[in-house]
């Protein structure tokens, strides 16, 4: 990651996400920090403001359904007559508690994107217990970064999209950035707008 540098400038946008707009709630849970690195490079990352509550909402699930479960096992063991469906109920109750783990490993706290003047872009997720995930692209392997429309479920969404070209991503031709905490088109137009530029310069240099 670049270093900070007399020439570095920061600039912090909000905006909402999909679902929190949905929702009908008009407060913003996304914060896109926008770092310049001199004009050669720049920094993107957007941070989920939303992340302490759904983790203790996601904790509070898993500790309710623990508790459910002692209890049922407890009834059980004084009640010939539930455990007919004992199984049954183990096995839901196991699913369930599976689906809430998984959710709260999914949770994302920030994304970052980092792009560099002829030389590679770099995306860099963290999540829960401070897990990370890295994805480093030459810049000679991108073919164009563009904003994409797609109809779900009769609704038209937006996704930020990088068109790769070269053997080494022939698996990969496209790759989605900023995608997992759903992000408004008002967002992914700034991101685009700040990827595209460093993009166009490295294009004109090759």
């Amino acid at each position: 990651m670049p270093s900070p540098s007399p020439e570095c400038t920061t600039q912090i946008y909000t905006y909402q996400s999909l679902s929190q707009r949905y929702s009908g709630n008009k407060s913003p849970d996304l914060q896109l920090t926008v770092h310049e690195y001199g004009k050669d490079s720049i920094e993107l990352e957007l941070t989920n403001l939303q992340y302490a509550l759904q983790r203790c909402q996601q904790i509070k699930h898993i500790c309710m359904t623990i508790i459910i479960y002692i209890v049922y096992i407890i009834m059980v063991s004084t009640n010939v007559t539930l455990l007919k469906g004992h199984m049954l109920c183990d096995l839901s109750c196991l699913l369930w508690l599976l689906y809430r783990i998984f959710n709260l490993m999914s949770l994302i706290q920030t994304e970052k994107v980092i792009i560099c003047l002829d030389l590679a872009l770099q995306s860099h997720t963290i999540r829960f217990l401070r897990r990370t995930s890295n994805l480093f692209i030459p810049a000679n392997n991108i073919y164009d970064i563009v904003i994409n429309e797609v109809i779900e479920d009769l609704d038209v969404h937006y996704i930020l999209i990088i068109r790769t070209k070269g053997s080494l991503f022939q698996k990969k031709p496209i790759i989605t950035l900023f995608n997992s905490l759903q992000p408004s088109f008002e967002c992914l137009q700034m991101t685009y707008k700040c990827l595209n530029g460093i993009f166009r310069k490295s294009n004109e240099i090759t």
